[in-house]
């Protein structure tokens, strides 16, 4: 063959080979389509190499949201929808160990779901016994969780107690340690028949009025009995007790992980023949501690964040930054309503909570649903498009609050068939208070507050009815009141008729908030208790704002400083007292809600007790602490609160905190 043939059949051989690649890489782009490429130099072509493989995903970046729990042999995991699973292999297959635990009924009530698990722990010298600890029951398992029984609490832990740590001694069946959200941590060394509170001197963990920083995580030290280490919630530091003195030392945080929140600690040993480490895991890295020599070593960096689904994302971007004031239906026309708008412009605020379901149970608006006009629940103080022009012609953010459960009409109405039950008198409960006549000294009573059964799919689909009449006709956002069970008079003479089996307090309100989310498109809002924002306090009125957050897009906690007991945070004067209320109260409501809603809080701009004797100048520092306090810590916008709608303590304007505030947060 002449060398010219040869020239000519190699260019044909490089041409076809040449196509070959661009179609290739075409059909890796899944395109169909015939791709024209110039021709690439051949310095280049030989410069490309293949990209690194990326590092692999931790087990807890793989398994996020679930909680991984490492022990020697074998791995834990704590999951919301499966429960608790083991795996002896690494993480590679999971096996569910739940048999014998309690399943919980929440809407649509298609399929049983297992106890919302707080922690587990691990004998470090037996890891055939494991416990848990749900929102108020421990269970243990002698047997990798092959069975459970439950362990019974006793004074002095105390009922309203949220549980939220635990830990076993090493090689002892009968010691166990529990931590509380903000009740401290108790020990009982014979398996639940006593308990003994081990807190109570430990001045870290006090912040006065018998309230303490929540336990997050304990653990015994195996390798001396006479130590317990604990972490404190909401980043509070990491401590060692020693039990005969019961001196407690803060642990050096500034070579591990300063500045982060430590979420779960627990002894292993990173060799069968090395030492005791004390693991602790933030959000973003896992860590071991050495106490031999107070060192830090970094095991991985992970990610547990929370990710969003775009809807959510949306809502509560549209929530975000919202500023503004609670207006009664009774002024929400007129003169009246446009007093409230030119109030708001000129303090540069945005949004205005409107009552369309007052705390009575009358619906103040016109409108269009059946039921509330046959139970005579109607009182129109104003006409629904009026307020909707009105509030968009001026820029502002419109919410609807609707009270829920605490309802006079709807427990009123058809003999009282949806009505909170007294079991003792087979009636309708009432929660009765007392007056005395000043000058007669005579006893009255009267019915101080009507609830219905939070647990009546009925009064679920009567509230999220009206919701969706606001979202339909204009309401930016519709905001729950009284999501909760009532907390005044004779408790235990009540008896919930619609209760299901699988039920309790929490599976009721979840099942309003899970049935009303697939009605409502546009945000929601709960308000909540401060002191249920402060602590996780799920076990008294079922104000549970991580379960909210997954269903909500705003939480707004009522932090007003009068309703804290005086003792609490009693160190500090008072006007101070109420900037850090609302400062760190932000701060723990929005990582106890790991990002999933706007923390959007009341302040107190009414006064009460003491408070009346405030001057001018006092009264108003007093409401700008709180602002000032919500806008450095976690808020992500604020609503001020005055049942008469007299927002008389605003005497120096806030629009700029607010532009400040808003300012700060965008800056990189």
């Amino acid at each position: 063959m002449s060398r010219r043939l040869i020239l000519i059949v190699a260019v044909i051989v490089i041409f076809l080979s040449s196509a070959g690649i661009v179609t290739f890489l075409s059909a890796q782009e899944g395109s169909t389509e015939p791709v024209t490429q110039p021709p690439v130099p051949r310095e280049t072509s030989m410069a490309v190499r293949r990209a690194d493989p990326a590092p692999p995903l931790s087990l807890e970046t793989q398994c996020a949201p679930d909680k991984i729990y490492r022990v020697s042999s074998s791995l834990w995991r704590v999951s919301r929808e499966r429960g608790v699973l083991f795996s002896a292999d690494g993480g590679q297959s999971w096996t569910e160990k739940d048999t014998g635990l309690p399943r919980r009924a929440v809407y649509p009530f298609t399929e049983e779901k297992p106890p919302i698990i707080t922690d587990l722990a691990v004998d470090p010298l037996n890891e055939d016994r494991v416990g848990i600890t749900t929102l108020d029951t421990i269970f243990l398992s002698p047997d990798k969780g092959e069975s459970w029984e439950k362990v019974d609490l006793k004074d002095p832990i105390r009922a309203n107690d949220q549980l939220t740590g635990l830990a076993l001694a090493p090689g002892n069946a009968d010691g166990i340690l529990v931590g509380t959200s903000f009740h401290g941590f108790f020990e009982t060394t014979d398996r639940g028949r006593t308990w003994k509170s081990l807190s109570e001197p430990l001045v870290p963990l006090q912040l006065g009025g018998g309230n303490y920083e929540e336990i997050a995580s304990l653990a015994y030290d195996p390798s001396n009995p006479s130590l317990i280490w604990f972490d404190l919630g909401f980043g509070k530091g990491l401590y060692m007790l020693t039990r005969g003195t019961k001196n407690v030392a803060a642990v050096d945080l500034s070579s591990g992980p300063v500045g982060a929140a430590i979420r779960d600690i627990a002894f292993r040993k990173e060799s069968q023949a090395g030492p005791w480490v004390l693991e602790c895991r933030t959000e973003n890295a896992r860590w071991s501690y050495s106490p031999a020599d107070s060192s830090w070593k970094l095991i991985e960096k992970i990610d547990t964040a929370v990710s969003l689904t775009p809807d959510k994302a949306q809502r509560m971007a549209t929530a975000a930054d919202k500023y503004g004031i609670y207006v009664s239906s009774w002024q929400a026309s007129g003169k009246s309503l446009q007093s409230h708008i030119d109030f708001l412009k000129s303090q540069g605020m945005n949004s205005m909570v409107l009552d369309f379901k007052d705390d009575f149970g009358y619906l103040t608006y016109d409108t269009n649903l059946a039921v509330p006009r046959r139970i005579g629940a109607v009182q129109k103080r104003f006409r629904i498009d009026d307020v909707v022009q009105a509030a968009h012609a001026n820029g502002l953010y419109l919410i609807g609050r609707i009270v829920v459960f605490r309802d006079k009409q709807l427990y009123n109405a058809d003999n009282s068939v949806y009505a909170a039950w007294d079991k003792t008198v087979n009636g309708p409960w009432r929660y009765r208070k007392k007056t005395v006549d000043e000058e007669t000294g005579e006893e009255s009573f009267f019915q101080g507050e009507y609830w219905v059964d939070p647990y009546s799919e009925f009064v679920w689909d009567y509230n999220i009815a009206i919701a969706r009449e606001l979202q339909d006709r204009g309401v930016d956002e519709v905001q729950f009141d009284y999501i909760r069970f009532p907390s005044d008079g004779d408790l235990g003479r009540i008896t919930w008729r619609y209760r299901r089996d699988g039920m309790g307090k929490l599976e009721a309100l979840e099942s309003f908030l899970a049935k009303a989310r697939e009605s409502i498109a546009i945000p929601i809002s709960t308000d909540v208790y401060g002191y249920c924002g402060w602590a996780r306090i799920s076990n008294w009125v079922a104000q549970n704002i991580e379960m909210y957050s997954r269903y909500v897009d705003v939480i707004q906690p009522m932090f007003y400083p009068s309703h804290f007991p005086r003792d609490f945070l009693g160190s500090m004067a008072y006007l101070p007292r109420a900037q850090y209320i609302y400062q760190e109260g932000t701060r723990r409501s929005a990582y106890i809600v790991e990002s999933r809603s706007v923390i959007r809080p009341y302040v107190q701009a009414f006064r009460i007790g003491g408070e009346l004797s405030f001057t001018p100048t006092v009264y108003t520092s007093y409401l700008v602490d709180q602002v000032q306090g919500a806008l450095q810590g976690a808020a992500q916008g604020f609503t001020l609160w005055n049942a008469s709608n007299d927002y008389y303590m605003v005497t120096v304007p806030l629009g700029p905190l607010i532009s400040q505030a808003i300012s700060s947060r965008e800056m990189p």
